[in-house]
């Protein structure tokens, strides 16, 4: 009985630790998706022990393990980071009640095995709101396909078709199952079946994983290969070079648009948005702006930090950090010391 309630502590600590997790990966979609997989992997080793603990009849496998309600949120936040949606970073906040389903969970699971008198009241106050859960489940996919589908010219990103035939095939597969509930059909039979078809969206996952992974690999071999000056200034005639029009479109970007507040804004977005080569911007933010891409949109970002703190004091430095294109707070912290040779509090001061 102890190993029984040890597990399912430490499937909620698992749990709020992902939660956590979302906070702080926020560099790329491939955290996403791992995140989703472990989730997944986790949710189905409960699901699977429970069964061979207590059967299919048994209540405890009647209540969905706390995990389920995090799928959505994953799906949603990947979702933004495709589209890349400046308000995806509010999406934090659902985490807390989250946090809540998930202590309610071990609560209500470690009640009933102990055998406690109110075990029956806390997993009947569970499964209250999880007849709401396919409404959740059913929502948040509606909304990433929108979203999908409403920004799919503005989307660069390689791996969001392929996400987004993914989340079609999550959302037929919940629909069908919540249609043979709803009619009371055998829901045992089909979740077999629905189980098996997981595999394939593993694959799926897997390959989405890839995609994402390769494009971020030639994102970085792209930023590499227009950071070291000597290599792009061989094969360059620099008297063709309209310099001082450059730095004005470059200067003047950094000004009148915000999207450099993006934190997976590149050269290659620059580029075309100023119609300027990046060897020839690369090459006037080194000879006459003595800075590089990042280091310069760096410096911009910690200006318009600047900016807002200075406006609305009150606000929370780390939130500020990340909407301003930050991945991490250890680098906004290198630049802004940097900059103003101070920490933010004392700035304000």
């Amino acid at each position: 009985m102890l190993y029984i309630i040890m597990v399912v502590v430490l499937q909620a600590l698992i749990t709020i630790t992902l939660l956590m997790s979302l906070i702080k990966n926020r560099e790329s979609v491939l955290n996403m998706l791992l995140l989703y997989i472990g989730v997944v992997t986790l949710d189905m080793g409960y699901e699977y022990f429970i069964i061979q603990k207590f059967g299919y009849e048994s209540v405890l496998y009647e209540i969905p393990g706390s995990l389920r309600v995090f799928k959505g949120l994953i799906f949603l936040y990947i979702t933004t980071h495709l589209i890349q949606a400046k308000w995806r970073d509010k999406l934090k906040y659902l985490i807390i009640p989250l946090t809540l389903v998930v202590i309610h969970h071990a609560i209500a699971i470690s009640a009933k095995m102990l055998d406690f008198s109110w075990a029956d009241l806390a997993i009947k106050s569970y499964k209250s709101y999880f007849v709401y859960y396919s409404y959740y489940w059913i929502a948040c996919l509606v909304v990433c396909i929108y979203l999908l589908t409403k920004y799919r010219k503005n989307i660069t990103h390689p791996a969001a078709r392929n996400f987004r035939y993914l989340v079609c095939y999550v959302l037929t597969g919940v629909l069908l199952f919540w249609t043979v509930y709803q009619l009371g059909w055998d829901t045992l039979v089909y979740q077999k079946i629905y189980s098996l078809l997981f595999l394939f969206q593993f694959g799926w996952i897997l390959y989405v994983y890839i995609l994402t992974y390769q494009h971020k690999l030639q994102e970085h071999q792209n930023t590499s290969q227009f950071t070291i000056p000597k290599e792009t200034y061989q094969y360059k005639d620099l008297s063709k070079i309209d310099f001082e029009a450059v730095q004005n479109a470059i200067t003047s970007f950094y000004k009148e648009s915000h999207d450099y507040l993006d934190e997976e804004f590149t050269l290659d977005q620059l580029s075309g948005y100023l119609k300027i080569s990046k060897a020839d911007l690369s090459i006037t933010f080194n000879k006459h702006l003595h800075s590089n891409f990042h280091e310069y949109t760096n410096r911009s970002r910690i200006q318009h930090f600047k900016q807002i703190l200075l406006e609305d004091p009150s606000a929370s430095v780390t939130d500020l950090a990340f909407q301003c294109g930050f991945k991490s707070k250890s680098t906004f912290y290198k630049y802004f010391k940097k900059e103003f040779h101070c920490l933010p509090s004392q700035l304000v001061h």
